[in-house]
């Protein structure tokens, strides 16, 4: 392991390490923000947050009017709040997509107080789904009402509600082969993109990259949906989500980070993906091993659609994921990562960055290149000319 390597590894561990013990759910993504926040502006970094919570890191450029490239992932993740409290019984809101084992009853949940205090609690059933698209939805495995019910194990007042509630898992388990976490989506996302930026914290880039961390995702693209239509990045930015979602034939766990060519809402743009294969080019160079999927992860959706609705040039980067939105087979369970995609998509990240304010073409310069003979075009013509008729 080279110590550019060495480095990347050991900086995102810990950045991923300290993210996950954030119980995280939206609209709830303050601690995660402000670890962000601090740790970037510690690197040197520039900072700043919207009037929404979200985070905007910056790497300025030496060519302020060059365009951009911005990583953009998300600070939350599926869960519930605590609503209603009567004694021990509480009334939960779902927030998110949850699959239906966290409504069964016996489902084990953590809530938060407003001390920070994490308290378990069991959940004892939810509401009836009632009308067809709800029906539908658990026919496929997610939870298809919004209202949970669940018994703290003690009494204890939570205080002014809502209060956060997240499943009650591990926060974090990192081995050679596979990383297991509460939310892997998409604290690894938040982990990698600040770990590139502190690796480019002292080097010089053309134009500016951005590390755009957002909130309420989960619920519908909300803090990227609000950037977006403010044009609070430079309209010529190019914007790449960087997610994690469920591992598919041609996504598979173990077999590199996947560009994501578009998600169920859209298909995304060249013009943007043409940087991820430039890099994914330089690090072969001297890595040939260098893993790359490529693939359109119909499964969810991501901050990049949101960004394309507002006229932005999009593409994206996804770790392929196991027990999505901790959909296991037994029941509620660790989402899952594989050690080396991760880091894979941290270095693509880093070598991506370089190419901020350069004017890439890829694969598709070779169309240009060699022109069209004068021949060639008059035997085109010909062969229409003489075509018999049918």
């Amino acid at each position: 392991m080279d110590s550019r390597t060495e480095l990347i590894q050991c900086t995102s561990f810990e950045i991923l390490s300290d993210l996950a013990k954030f119980p995280v759910t939206s609209y709830w993504e303050d601690a995660p923000a402000a670890y962000l926040r601090d740790r970037a502006k510690r690197a040197g970094l520039e900072v700043s947050m919207d009037v929404w919570g979200n985070v905007l890191v910056k790497k300025p450029g030496t060519d302020q009017r060059s365009p951009g490239i911005a990583f953009v992932a998300h600070m939350d993740h599926p869960g519930y709040e605590v609503v209603a409290q009567r004694g021990d019984q509480l009334v939960l809101k779902t927030l998110g997509g949850v699959g239906v084992a966290a409504g069964t009853e016996g489902a084990t949940i953590l809530v938060i107080d407003a001390c920070g205090r994490r308290l378990k609690a069991t959940v004892t059933g939810a509401e009836k789904a009632e009308g067809k698209l709800q029906k539908t939805r658990e026919l496929a495995g997610w939870l298809g009402t919004d209202t949970v019910y669940a018994k703290l194990d003690r009494d204890h007042d939570l205080g002014r509600l809502p209060r956060p509630v997240v499943p009650d898992l591990p926060d974090c388990i990192i081995d050679d082969d596979l990383i297991s976490m509460r939310a892997a989506d998409d604290l690894a996302g938040c982990a990698a993109i600040l770990t590139a930026l502190e690796m480019l914290a002292e080097s010089t880039v053309q134009g500016s990259v951005y590390g755009l961390f957002t909130r309420a995702e989960e619920v519908g693209l909300i803090g990227a949906r609000l950037v977006a239509e403010k044009q609070l990045l430079p309209k010529n930015t190019v914007i790449v989500s960087v997610e994690t979602s469920s591992a598919l034939p041609g996504a598979e766990i173990g077999q590199g980070v996947v560009i994501r060519t578009g998600d169920r809402t859209a298909t995304f743009d060249y013009e943007a993906e043409v940087y991820l294969n430039t890099a994914v080019e330089r690090i072969r160079s001297s890595e040939q091993g260098f893993k790359v999927q490529r693939q359109l992860m119909s499964a969810g959706g991501c901050e990049a659609a949101a960004f394309k609705a507002h006229g932005y040039k999009v593409t994206g980067l996804a770790l392929p994921l196991g027990c999505w939105h901790n959909r296991g087979e037994s029941g509620v369970e660790l989402e899952i990562i594989s050690t080396n995609d991760f880091l894979g998509e941290t270095l693509l990240i880093v070598e991506t960055s370089k190419l901020a304010g350069t004017e890439q073409f890829g694969t598709l310069e070779g169309l240009l290149d060699p022109p069209i003979t004068e021949g060639d075009r008059l035997k085109c013509d010909r062969s229409i000319l003489n075509r018999p008729e049918i």
